[in-house]
């Protein structure tokens, strides 16, 4: 194979190895995955390795957020493919999870699962995984002397020290009814599937900690203080494994020219276990991406998670009789996300890479999402939205705004309403966020769309060009930020710019005609 680490992003994510025959061979993860995979095709001393690298043909990869998910997505991919290469992580012992045995008092354990995959305590519902064992285990014996979880293998005739020491209410001599026991049970289970009364306990804790500090019981806070903190692991929901146990598909679908390119992953059992890469040449007066759904579907999974307007969703649901497309809640859109940059990591552009650089992003700008104002001295006042995917515009992405608050001519006041709209929205839906927000105009534009950003409860890298001089201005900079007009990166703003105003413009002169017919 011809190695071009170009293709490759220096982001965290996972790698499939495919031979000839397109069977994955080897998984593996990376903290970077251009510097990792630069490395198999550098000097090789392992056998092993040479033997592996001459029998790679395509190199695939999903993008993630931090390490620990590539781990946890780098073993899910191996328990489904079961590469030939990667015979030691098979076992996936580095994960641990915990589980709640179904007894008449149940009881709260430690759980891993066999070579097999399987899990070697019988009969409980389990809960997981959890990277650190250290924290799993003193989570576990938290929640244990927090609900007073029994320990013993069997119901002893007398009590034992841990109910002296105040850890269990002992039902063992009848101390706690079965009926409230399970109740504790129940709330033991409510914590770890994350519901509202975990954040109570937080909250709890939090107040309790406060308490003692101002007491100057300071060993108490302390105590208290690592209690919150292991509570506080299980909101930290590694977003590739579900929770749930149904089937569901996450679907990219991305237009670039001619074609449509698609992106899935497949969650099985609540285990995101295959990706796929497809992609269609688009014709005219087709709904291209309708037509793959219904010839690569001959049935659907319990929910399809999609970027499709909602209208395509029905025409989907209507075609297949059932209710399997919609757009993702909060932690599926997270999901959905890393299908969306995996799809256009493998062929980034080079403007979007220098972008990152002359911004010193944290992150590539592969989304960039555009705000303009268009107004007539006050009146027939709207705003725009358009949405740019690896240096792209992406017109199913692009939103109009009528101006509802505003009365006169106030931009910035208009800036604040329409940014304001747009991520209040994404928040409450769950939608997938950009990652870099562009405002036509200068400081005074600038800090109107942090203050709209502020109302909808988000703040999103943000930066303002304005067009005199084509100066950029930035949260982080008393002084603003030029950058030579053949710059790439200063290039590709100017495209999402002037894209946004021809929007904005098209759409006011729309209204206005409409105005001057009636």
């Amino acid at each position: 194979m011809l190695f071009d680490k170009s293709r490759y992003p220096e982001l965290p994510g996972v790698y499939i190895m495919k031979d000839a025959g397109g069977a994955v061979i080897y998984v593996g993860k990376a903290i970077s995955l251009r510097s990792r995979l630069s490395q198999y095709f550098g000097k090789v001393d392992s056998p092993k390795t040479s033997l592996l690298v001459s029998r790679i043909a395509s190199i695939d990869f999903l993008v993630t957020k931090s390490g620990k998910e590539a781990l946890i997505l780098e073993s899910n991919l191996i328990k489904s493919y079961m590469p030939k290469y990667n015979m030691a992580l098979k076992d996936a012992k580095h994960f641990s999870y915990l589980a709640i045995t179904n007894e008449a008092f149940p009881r709260l354990l430690l759980a891993r699962r066999n070579p097999e995959g399987k899990f070697r305590i019988k009969d409980a519902a389990f809960y997981g995984p959890f990277v650190e064992g250290a924290k799993r285990a003193i989570s576990a014996r938290y929640l244990r002397k927090l609900f007073k979880i029994r320990i013993c293998v069997k119901l002893p005739k007398k009590e034992c020290l841990q109910f002296h020491i105040g850890n269990c209410d002992a039902p063992c001599i009848g101390a706690i009814s079965r009926e409230d026991y399970v109740k504790n049970i129940d709330a033991v289970r409510l914590v770890l599937g994350g519901k509202s009364p975990a954040k109570e306990l937080m909250a709890t804790l939090s107040s309790r900690m406060k308490q003692a500090s101002d007491s100057q019981d300071y060993e108490k806070a302390a105590m208290l203080r690592d209690q919150a903190g292991s509570l506080k692991i299980f909101f930290d929901r590694q977003r590739v494994e579900a929770r749930r146990g149904q089937d569901e598909d996450f679907i990219w679908f991305q237009r670039a020219g001619g074609t449509l390119y698609v992106q899935i992953l497949r969650s099985r059992g609540g285990v995101i276990g295959k990706a796929e890469s497809h992609s269609m040449a688009i014709k005219e007066q087709e709904e291209p991406e309708i037509s793959f759904c219904l010839q690569y579907y001959p049935d659907l999974p319990d929910k399809v998670y999609s970027n499709l307007p909602a209208k395509d969703m029905e025409t989907l649901n209507a075609a297949f009789g059932a209710g399997s497309f919609s757009h993702p809640g909060r932690e599926k859109a997270k999901v959905l996300e890393i299908a969306a940059k995996s799809l256009v990591l493998g062929r980034i552009e080079p403007d979007v890479i220098r972008l990152k650089e002359a911004l010193a992003l944290e992150h590539l700008p592969i989304i960039i999402e555009t705000f303009d104002i268009s107004t007539l001295f006050g009146e027939e006042s709207v705003g725009s939205m358009v949405q740019f995917i690896n240096g792209k515009p992406n017109k199913s992405g692009y939103r109009k705004f009528k101006i509802r608050t505003v009365v006169g001519q106030d931009d910035f006041a208009m800036v604040k309403e329409v940014v304001s709209r747009r991520y209040s929205r994404l928040v409450k839906e769950g939608g997938p966020l950009p990652d870099l927000v562009l405002i036509d105009g200068g400081a005074g534009q600038l800090h109107a769309a942090m203050d709209g950003m502020d109302e909808a409860g988000i703040r999103l890298p943000i930066l303002g060009l304005a067009k005199k001089e084509e100066e950029i201005y930035l949260p982080s900079r008393m002084d603003t930020l030029r950058l030579q007009r053949t710059d790439l990166a200063l290039k590709l703003l100017q495209r999402c710019r002037d894209e946004a105003h021809r929007f904005a413009i098209s759409f006011q002169r729309l209204r206005r005609d409409k105005k001057m017919a009636q």
